[in-house]
């Protein structure tokens, strides 16, 4: 008999045989992206995998995976036939419950009490563990603010952003009626919700010294060693980021019977994300507890459905051209042709009385296309990672208010909350599935809204950006309500 003990944070399993673990083994781990390369896997010192099963002499002793994992290890006993008992003696339970107020004025939409269900299920030895996956502008906040209602436990929720910081410490402000904790932006007030940055986490955190790297060691800060045990409930918005090494270890230090991560992007069965430790996702979090997808909602009348324009760029020919950072550059943040037209559409957009978010991930591109439509005679703002949340905040209600009609920048993907955008512009091309669902900003119905219009390229300069076009192409054709137009 296997014996599978936990507590809130590990599995620690007991009885296996040497075939077992090493079954277990593999569904634990993943091979790590760029592996071949390695001088360790060469000398076959190293398999080219990581494992989060581990081994640990110390008491408590023996083989031990994150508890998020204990669902895969349940799936390999089973197939195997080795019979199992979970024990959950050493976990810690909720030490004080909290009586919250509901915003009565807040209505939720049947998918999101489907979703707070979900993850509430009292008969489920998961209880109030896994991955709520909902669409971008779906309304995760109010959803996991009911999910703090209903569970009345003290709550850390872990954010990414310092943007993501106030927006979400003022949406549980109004949902539960009550002042909210927050630690980052160089504040650290707690209460019985608190919101935190998880940046501001890790580096309270501390870490080891490091003589390879040459970086001294840096003691924990004596209130995170207090935060660790202080929340029964600890939520992590884009949970699809707890792949970082630093923060999926902040997330596994909390004590906490409860755990919960938000996204609209988790892809546990896509190869690309596999190699990049998708399963660190699943490790902290769980199991994918409820999947909406973004035609539901679009069907539903939730969101607005969006028409797809695709732009050939063909422009500079760089086809005989291998992989770099400055062909990066020539063919998309300083690609001259494609830049100009970006300004062109945006024009266009506005004649037709569209509001106008262009995205990019770098500021030398940020500053090409603010050049150019200051040429162009367009208003606009730009807002990048360097402003302040109060430049940031005067430029976005400038927008909102009508007064620009372009915003232009780098910090518009996760969380960003601005119903008036009627049409985004994708400067930056990409490949990855995350950022391509991030960056449609515009699906929020709003009064006097008519249109989402999402304008992408069809880059053709070298082999690599067809590739990276064809990627983002298969994410649109897979919601089946996006109408897609290839034009010209």
């Amino acid at each position: 008999m296997i014996t599978l003990d936990a507590d809130n944070r590990y599995v620690y399993i007991r009885g296996a045989d040497r075939a077992t673990i090493r079954a277990l083994e593999r569904a634990t781990s993943y091979l790590v992206q760029g592996f071949m390369h390695s001088m360790a896997f060469k000398l076959k010192r190293w398999d080219g995998r990581e494992h989060l099963m581990q081994f640990r002499t110390t008491e408590p002793s023996g083989y031990r995976v994150p508890f998020g994992l204990l669902g895969d290890v349940i799936g390999v006993l089973d197939e195997m036939g080795k019979r199992h008992k979970l024990l959950f003696e050493r976990r810690r339970r909720p030490e004080r419950h909290v009586q919250y107020e509901w915003n009565s004025s807040i209505e939720l939409r049947p998918y999101q009490h489907e979703a707070i269900q979900a993850i509430t299920d009292a008969s489920r030895w998961d209880v109030c563990r896994g991955i709520l996956k909902m669409p971008i502008r779906s309304g995760k906040t109010k959803t996991a603010a009911r999910v703090i209602y209903d569970m009345k436990v003290r709550t850390l929720f872990i954010v990414t952003s310092q943007m993501l910081l106030h927006q979400t410490k003022a949406a549980l402000e109004d949902a539960l009626k009550m002042d909210v904790g927050a630690i980052g932006d160089s504040g650290w007030t707690e209460g019985d919700v608190t919101v935190a940055m998880i940046q501001t986490l890790g580096r309270a955190r501390g870490r080891k010294a490091d003589r390879k790297k040459g970086t001294p060691a840096v003691p924990m800060d004596e209130r995170y060693k207090a935060l660790k045990a202080n929340y029964d409930l600890i939520i992590f918005d884009e949970c699809h980021h707890l792949r970082g090494d630093v923060w999926h270890q902040v997330f596994l230090d909390f004590d906490a019977p409860y755990k919960i991560g938000l996204s609209a992007t988790v892809y546990f069965d896509n190869k690309r994300e596999t190699e990049k430790g998708v399963i660190w996702l699943k490790a902290c979090c769980g199991d994918i507890r409820v999947d909406i997808s973004t035609t539901r909602l679009i069907r539903e009348g939730f969101l607005m459905k969006p028409t797809i324009l695709l732009y050939r760029c063909e422009t500079p020919d760089l086809t005989e051209h291998g992989w770099s950072n400055s062909l990066r550059n020539e063919a998309i943040y300083e690609n001259e042709w494609r830049n100009n037209k970006i300004v062109a559409l945006t024009k266009e957009q506005r004649t037709a009385g569209l509001k106008v978010l262009i995205v990019t991930n770098r500021l030398n591109q940020v500053a090409t296309l603010a050049a150019k439509l200051d040429a162009a005679n367009i208003d606009f703002q730009t807002i990048t990672g360097n402003d302040d949340s109060e430049t940031r905040k005067w430029r976005v209600k400038a927008f909102v208010t009508g007064a620009v009609g372009v915003l232009v920048g780098t910090v518009f993907g996760e969380g960003v909350d601005i119903p008036e955008i009627e049409c985004v512009i994708n400067a930056e091309g990409g490949r990855d599935v995350k950022a391509t669902v991030q960056r449609m900003r515009n699906l929020t119905p709003n009064k006097g809204k008519t249109e989402a219009v999402f304008i992408d390229f069809i880059d053709v300069t070298n082999g690599y950006f067809a590739e990276h076009t064809a990627e983002r192409f298969a994410s649109y054709r897979s919601e089946e309500a996006f109408t897609i137009k290839i034009v010209g």
